[in-house]
Order: C-alpha cells, then sequence, then structure tokens
C-alpha cells in the first residue's frame, strides 16, 4: 500500500531534518579537526609565509650577518687599543663601537627564537648602565656576566661606559688602561660575550631555526608572524619610543628630565662623539624597512605591508592602513632629523623638539598596536600601562 500525502510528506522533512543534522555535525567535525594551533583565523588566499621567509631570507639573517661582521671589527679593534692603549687605537675602536650600534639598531627588534632564549636583547642594550656595579666586577676581577643584575653590566652600552665613562677625557681613559690592566680585561670580556651570543644566534638562524620559523605560518599566538609582529610592535613603543625618546625627555616622569638616561650617554656627556640622534634615526628606518619588506641591497617583498594591501583591496578591511604607517613615519623621521645630534643638549635646552618627536613616534604606535594588529587579528601578547 503506497504512502499517504501526510505520511510522505512527514517522512521527507524527517529525513531532511536528519540529513541537515548530520551535515551540521560533520562540518562541525571537520572545522574543530582542522583548526589546529597554526590555522585559526587563517586569511583565504594569502600566504602568511611569503613574509616569514622574505623576513628570513632578505632582512633577518642579512642582518644578523651585518651585525656579526661589525662585531668582529669591534673585537679585533678592542682587543689592539687593550694591547696598546693610544689615541689612534682608540679612535678606531670608538668608531667600530659606532659602526656596530648602528647595525645593532636593525636586529634589536627579532627578539624570537634563540635570542629570546638567551636574553640577548638585554645583555646587549640595557641602559642606562649601573657604573657601581661595572667599577666593583672591575675591581673584584668578575667576568662571569650571567647573572641578569649584569645585563647593565655589558653589551654595546656597557662598552660606551667603559671607552667613554671611565674618565672625563679621551687622553685619562687612555691613560687609565696604560695603569690598571683590569680595566683591559673587563672591555674585552664585554666583546667576546657580545661575539659568542651572536655567534650562537646566526648560527642558530642559518642551520636550524629558519625552516622552523617559515613554516609557523598559521594565526595563533605562538605562529611565527605573530610573535615576530608583536616583537616589532613592542620594541617600536618601547625600545624606541619610550626608552630613546621618552624616559629622557621626562615624559613618564611628570616632565622631570632624566638626561642620564640617553642611549650612549657617555659618550654624549663627555663630547667624544654626539650619536644619539643617529641611532634614533637609523633605528626608525630599520623600523620602516620591516614593515615594507625592505631588504639591505634595497629590493622589497612580502611584508606587513603587503598583508594590510591586500585585506584592503580584498574588501576585507574597508580602510587602507598602510599609507596612513608611511606617511606618520615620514613625519617621525623629520622630527627626529629636526634633533640636535646630542640628545644630553637637546633635552636641556629645548625638550619641546623631543617631546614632538616622541607625539610623532606615538602616532605610528597607535597605527601599528592597535590598529594593524586588529586588522591581522593578531592578539597584543604583552601588558603595559601607556593606555594605547
Amino acid at each position: 500500500m503506497g504512502l499517504t500525502p501526510t505520511v510522505f510528506y512527514f517522512c521527507a522533512m524527517k529525513n531532511l531534518f536528519n540529513f541537515i543534522i548530520t551535515s551540521c555535525i560533520i562540518f562541525s567535525f571537520i572545522s574543530c579537526s582542522s583548526d589546529s594551533d597554526e590555522d585559526i583565523d587563517q586569511i583565504p588566499q594569502f600566504d602568511r609565509s611569503s613574509i616569514l621567509k622574505n623576513y628570513a631570507d632578505n632582512i633577518i639573517i642579512p642582518r644578523y650577518s651585518d651585525f656579526q661582521s661589525e662585531v668582529l671589527k669591534l673585537k679585533s679593534d678592542i682587543e689592539n687599543f687593550t694591547k696598546e692603549p693610544n689615541t689612534i687605537n682608540y679612535d678606531k675602536a670608538h668608531n667600530s663601537w659606532f659602526e656596530t650600534y648602528k647595525k645593532w639598531q636593525h636586529v634589536e627588534m627579532f627578539n624570537i627564537g634563540k635570542a629570546e632564549q638567551i636574553m640577548y636583547l638585554n645583555t646587549i642594550n640595557t641602559y642606562p648602565v649601573d657604573e657601581l656595579r661595572i667599577n666593583n666586577n672591575i675591581n673584584s676581577k668578575k667576568l662571569d656576566l650571567s647573572n641578569e643584575n649584569d645585563w647593565s653590566c655589558q653589551g654595546l652600552s656597557g662598552i660606551d661606559f667603559m671607552l667613554h665613562g671611565v674618565e672625563g677625557t679621551k687622553e685619562e681613559i687612555i691613560e687609565k688602561y696604560l695603569t690598571d690592566p683590569n680595566y683591559s680585561d673587563y672591555l674585552n670580556n664585554l666583546i667576546e660575550i657580545i661575539s659568542n651570543n651572536t655567534n650562537t644566534i646566526v648560527e642558530d638562524w642559518t642551520t636550524n631555526y629558519k625552516d622552523t620559523f617559515i613554516q609557523s605560518s598559521g594565526n595563533s599566538n605562538s605562529s611565527s608572524l605573530n610573535m615576530l609582529t608583536n616583537d616589532f610592535v613592542y620594541y617600536f613603543e618601547k625600545g624606541l619610543r619610550t626608552n630613546k625618546i621618552g624616559i629622557p625627555v621626562g615624559y613618564f616622569s611628570g616632565g622631570n628630565t632624566l638626561a642620564e638616561k640617553v642611549e650612549t650617554y657617555y659618550s654624549s656627556k663627555n663630547s667624544i662623539q654626539n650619536v644619539s640622534r643617529d641611532l634614533a634615526a637609523e633605528a626608525l628606518i630599520a623600523s620602516e624597512n620591516l614593515f615594507i619588506g625592505k631588504s639591505s641591497s634595497g629590493s622589497t617583498g612580502p611584508s606587513l605591508k603587503s598583508y594590510l594591501d591586500y585585506l584592503y583591496s580584498s574588501n576585507v578591511n574597508e580602510n587602507n592602513l598602510s599609507p596612513i604607517i608611511l606617511n606618520n613615519f615620514q613625519k617621525a623621521k623629520i622630527a627626529i632629523n629636526e634633533l640636535d645630534e646630542n640628545f644630553i643638549y637637546q633635552i636641556n635646552n629645548d625638550k619641546s623638539k623631543m617631546l614632538n618627536a616622541f607625539d610623532k613616534l606615538q602616532s605610528i604606535v597607535v597605527n601599528m598596536k592597535t590598529d594593524m594588529l586588529s586588522i591581522l587579528s593578531i592578539q597584543v601578547d604583552y601588558i603595559d600601562a601607556d593606555g594605547d
């Protein structure tokens, strides 16, 4: 006997209902099973690994190699100076120190992988230095600086003190090294630590970490691009905006200036060479280069900028953020270039220009930390109290 229309309709609807439920369960299962740490919120049709590959091959590894070469030269010049302290050898050591410091501005933001493990950033550029602890280390012949309390007693900032701050003039500094071998031992130890740690990082990037870095192309908090981008934004906000400009000019201390907290304080204080503005300008260039994916040779490749451009062209984001960021980079460059080459002099004589430079850098912080990370669906992985 055939089914009545009512029964037929009921059976058909029941089968349809079961099909829909089954399909939803299967879809949910597939979605959950593929929603790994590396695939969350993946933007369709954009190859995030292309950014990582460009960054690793054309920016990070070459910049580390450049820094490694400068460190090697600085090590040689320091050894020559400590063996034969004189004006010629001193000037060579100083010039190498400055060139190495400039190269450092291009790698300080890469606090990822082995660099994070060995606290590389902290041991290279923690300032202001602890003068009292350095002098105690020298007098006690302490060369093991692995304790975190010795971060402010070593690195390029520590060499700044050893070359420019142990006495008031170049001649007095040279005399110090002629009469007390403990200073030579400590200075050689500082560059030895920098050299060994740098070699470790370069070797790790080239033989091990590079492939891991590129393959981690998802959009989880632990993926390479998310961690690198957070490190980059953190560096720009803290390492550049705050440490180089904001703290010395008194932005975070109620307007009370702290000129002694300027980067390369001793070289500037004793007027051996005024380099604080040069380093800030170099850091800004390095930051812009990473944003646009520009290598040391001048070529450009996939980058945070091209990622933002893709999302705008795909109508994922209605505002084109990258031109705004680039325009603010140009404004920040102008503001920094208007500063005196000696930040101590600038702070003590016209801090308004330093505050203006801070404001221009702050605009970029907001662009990247608030707007860019939101558009890229990257969660901020650090906490601060600046109210950005």
